[in-house]
Formats: C-alpha cells, sequence, structure tokens
C-alpha cells in the first residue's frame, strides 16, 4: 500500500511517517519500481506500535529502540528494550511532576502574597529578599558604564 493508506490505517500523517523514516525511528519500507514507498500490512502494525509509543511520550530514541526490533527482533527482545524504556520513562516524569509541585507550590505562594498586599505596599507580605538581593539594594556602587571610543 502507498503512504497515504498506511498513514490512513495507522493514524499518522503521511509527513510524520516520512520524518521518523529520516529520523531512523521507523525502517524504511521496500520502494516499487517507480520509486513509491511499499507498505506491508506488518509496516502499519509497527506504525500503529509509533503511535502508542509517543503517545506514552517517549522521545523518538526511544521510540526507535522499540520499533527497530517490531520488525527485526523477537518479543522477548521487544518486552526486554520496551521495559527498560518505560521504566526510563516513568523515573523521567516523577523528576518532571516534582518540578510541576514545586512550581505550582511557588506560584501559590505568590498568588496568595500578591492579594495581601495593600496598595502602595513596595515588597510581598511574608516574602524577605535574599542577601544577595538587600545588598544589591543597599549598595552605593554605580552600575558599570561600558568603555567610551
Amino acid at each position: 500500500m502507498n503512504i497515504q493508506r498506511a498513514a490512513v490505517a495507522s493514524g499518522l500523517s503521511a509527513d510524520t511517517i516520512r520524518f521518523y523514516e529520516r529520523q531512523g525511528v521507523l525502517p524504511p519500507p521496500p520502494r516499487r519500481a517507480n520509486g513509491y514507498r511499499d507498505y506491508s500490512d506488518q509496516h502499519v502494525e509497527t506504525l500503529r506500535l509509533a503511535v502508542g509509543l509517543r503517545g506514552l511520550g517517549l522521545s523518538l530514541n526511544e521510540m526507535g529502540a522499540v520499533l527497530g526490533l517490531a520488525h527485526d527482533g523477537t518479543c522477548g527482545d521487544i518486552r526486554s528494550v520496551l521495559t527498560r524504556t518505560l521504566a526510563e520513562a516513568v523515573e523521567q516524569l516523577d523528576g518532571r511532576i516534582e518540578e510541576l509541585e514545586r512550581s505550582r507550590t511557588q506560584i501559590v505562594e505568590l498568588a496568595d502574597s500578591l492579594e495581601r498586599m495593600e496598595p502602595g505596599q513596595e515588597s510581598l507580605p511574608g516574602m524577605t529578599p535574599c542577601e544577595c538581593v538587600q545588598l544589591i539594594e543597599a549598595s552605593t556602587i554605580l552600575p558599570l558604564r561600558a568603555p567610551t571610543a
């Protein structure tokens, strides 16, 4: 089947399929005499697997490791790589979740402080600038100027 039919059957766009092939994420299909790609049902299954892996948030490199085995490896090979890849993805997600929770806490604290500010107040309630900021604010040193020619 041609790339348009493979795209419809897999849920990927033809451009995405071409991009994945250029990046080495997907093995290229054989070509017909006219130069057009010739996708088999196995290729479409691999394309559907790519959709699922991308939906899980895997990077192109991580996807490539799994998809390369989809054509040439055994089920055990795929399972081994997929297990390791998914465990690494969970670790990365846990790190991102921690970062997002810290950011959320900071945003909530800032929003609460902003709501408690009185008109004309110049500093946020409950927020004391760090010593570096205090030193800079109290400094009488003039800013450096660029040398004139």
